[in-house]
């Protein structure tokens, strides 16, 4: 695992074991070091690190709005990502109404009956017309902290990249994803049979399989030895689809209560209607693995037995995050919170603190050059990127 971020509480205890009886910070609290580091953290942030976040986002179908995120300081774009895999970003309209409520009223927009040039042969009223962006527009609402958007964007998914004051901690957002349970075996050929699993991601990252075992050809009353907490017991050849995927879900929920079997995991909870089954996935720590990776398109392999006709994501996991900072940053952010301590303290000499605001702008200054990788190749690519070269023998 990389390690280029140092929690904001290994700093602090670094900062506490550095501190001795000479020191003129040795009666700061700990709270005072914390607050202090967590200042200097949002300063460099912005100075230095520009610390860059994203995030997906749904627009709501009734308000047009989407809600910005807790640590948002500025947005840096926001559109979507299309089939050629490129960002396509919306345009900024200060024309966009802020309230999308309130009721349209004629003209600006309206019925070509309210713009008596517009339908003239002598041109069309002043400011009308002109280019526009096909992907929709866009405009921040600071006193509602939301992006309010138009209207063909509705009930769409965006993707937003934003500046971070990288303090606030992001929680962990729960993944959310729903099958629909594939006929028995009975009624199709390529339906359910004993030994078919279906791959449901897991909260630390890959996926774990359930398999679903015929009672009809094993009874779990026969078994040797307890099931295990991943068989899902269940008649095959005569259970509806709305059967099987209750006993799906239940075993998720509770895996063998008769035999003291525990559930899978307890961050796991499924719920079920008729044959659909939606499966809430918490406490994320690792990306969750997509459903249209390989490992889980089995689940709808219609080349064989499969488990589930069709899969979706409802909501895309999000490991959350403490405060934390740079290896770059550092040290900057060490001699932020000495100088910022002693600055306004009496009896201190004014050498000392002169000495501290000088190391902490160099710091900061060493930090802003090792943050600028901006290397040779990057910028002879930059210069030749809007013309091709003719090739070379």
């Amino acid at each position: 695992m990389a390690i280029d971020y140092t929690n904001i509480d290994e700093v602090i205890n670094d900062l506490q074991l550095m501190i001795d009886d000479s020191s003129y910070d040795k009666a700061a609290h700990i709270y005072q070091l914390r607050l202090l580091a967590l200042q200097g953290l949002r300063e460099l942030t912005f100075d230095v690190e520009q610390s860059i976040k994203t995030a997906e986002v749904v627009v709501n179908s009734t308000s047009l709005q989407v809600t910005l995120p807790a640590d948002y300081v500025s947005l840096k774009r926001i559109g979507f990502k299309g089939s050629d895999g490129l960002f396509h970003p919306l345009g900024l309209s200060d024309n966009l109404s802020l309230d999308s409520t309130v009721l349209s009223q004629g003209g600006g927009g309206g019925s070509v009956a309210d713009e008596p040039y517009y339908q003239t042969n002598l041109g069309k009223k002043f400011g009308v017309g002109g280019g526009n962006n096909r992907n929709g527009y866009y405009r921040i609402n600071r006193n509602d902290n939301t992006i309010n958007l138009s209207s063909n964007l509705s009930g769409k998914g965006l993707f937003i990249e934003y500046l971070s004051d990288g303090v606030t901690s992001t929680p962990a957002m729960e993944h959310v994803v729903r099958f629909s349970i594939n006929v028995n075996a009975k009624e199709d050929k390529f339906g359910i049979k004993g030994g078919v699993s279906i791959n449901i991601p897991k909260n630390s990252g890959g996926f774990v399989s359930f398999t679903f075992k015929n009672s009809l050809e094993t009874p779990i009353e026969e078994l040797i030895s307890d099931p295990l907490n991943t068989d899902v017991y269940v008649n095959l050849s005569t259970s509806s689809i709305s059967d099987i995927a209750d006993a799906l879900s239940t075993v998720i929920n509770e895996g063998h209560p008769s035999y003291h079997v525990a559930p899978y995991d307890e961050n796991m909870k499924a719920s079920q209607i008729g044959a659909d089954v939606t499966v809430i996935i918490s406490n994320i720590s690792a990306s969750v693995d997509s459903l249209m990776s390989t490992s889980l398109k089995t689940n709808v392999d219609k080349s064989n037995y499969h488990a589930a006709t069709s899969q979706e994501e409802l909501q895309i996991g999000v490991v959350g995050d403490e405060p934390r900072i740079h290896k770059f940053c550092e040290e900057a952010l060490r001699s932020y919170v000495y100088y910022k301590y002693i600055q306004r303290k009496r009896g201190i000499p004014a050498n000392e603190k002169m000495m501290a605001k000088k190391s902490y702008f160099n710091e900061k200054r060493m930090a802003v050059a090792r943050m600028m990788n901006f290397s040779k190749e990057e910028a002879l690519q930059t210069g030749r990127k809007g013309f091709k070269q003719s090739p070379k023998s």
